[in-house]
């Protein structure tokens, strides 16, 4: 497969990926794992309960989100993921696929292009994973209000993005810290995301 279309891409030293490296196997224990913690509070909170229980294990939950917020910054200033990083995942990766689209969307607030990274690579490895698909695709539109970003593929779809696995726990705390709104489809078509970023965002 081609390498993704990106301007000016270069390799990085394996210094810089063996950081990478370490950074995301933290990430992927502890910040995951946090994440499901904060989902069974969330499942305990929406049972009945009296007032003070549920007063008590809401700031439990408050406090589970400012610690793996926390544990997400650290990291990020250890590992900001580049697009370039983004295309060599996909090239190394995903060799047996047909990439469709390029990387060279408008260029994001620093912070926020580095999850977004994060969350291509996050769905590229789903797609590597468990899709059994042919295509992967990444498209976007400019409108006056958002970036708007298509990604996904044409494989088996039927993925759970709340499910206890496949890095989806991981995609949703993401998205949700930068996008307006989000939508996955997962079904015999493939799986899919539609990602809205206010243009505010843009650098």
């Amino acid at each position: 497969m081609p390498s993704p279309k990106i301007d000016n891409f270069s390799s990085a030293d394996s210094f810089e990926a063996e950081r990478l490296s370490l950074a995301r196997r933290l990430h992927e224990t502890l910040a995951q794992d946090l994440a499901a913690i904060g989902y069974r509070l969330d499942a305990v909170i929406a049972e009945p309960l009296n007032i003070e229980l549920r007063a008590e294990i809401r700031e439990i939950r408050m406090e589970v989100m400012r610690v793996a917020q926390g544990f997400r910054d650290e990291i990020y200033q250890t590992r900001l993921h580049t697009r370039h990083d983004v295309a060599a995942f996909i090239a190394q990766n995903l060799p047996k696929l047909r990439f469709s689209g390029d990387l060279n969307y408008p260029t994001l607030q620093r912070e926020i292009e580095a999850k977004l990274n994060e969350v291509l690579i996050e769905i590229a490895r789903n797609t590597l994973r468990h899709s059994k698909a042919r295509v992967f695709y990444l498209s976007y539109e400019l409108t006056d209000h958002s970036l708007v970003l298509e990604v996904g593929d044409d494989g088996i779809g039927m993925v759970k993005l709340l499910g206890n696995g496949f890095g989806l726990i991981g995609i949703d705390e993401l998205l949700k810290q930068f996008t307006d709104e989000y939508i996955c489809t997962s079904n015999e078509t493939g799986t899919h995301f539609r990602v809205i970023i206010d243009r505010k965002h843009l650098e």
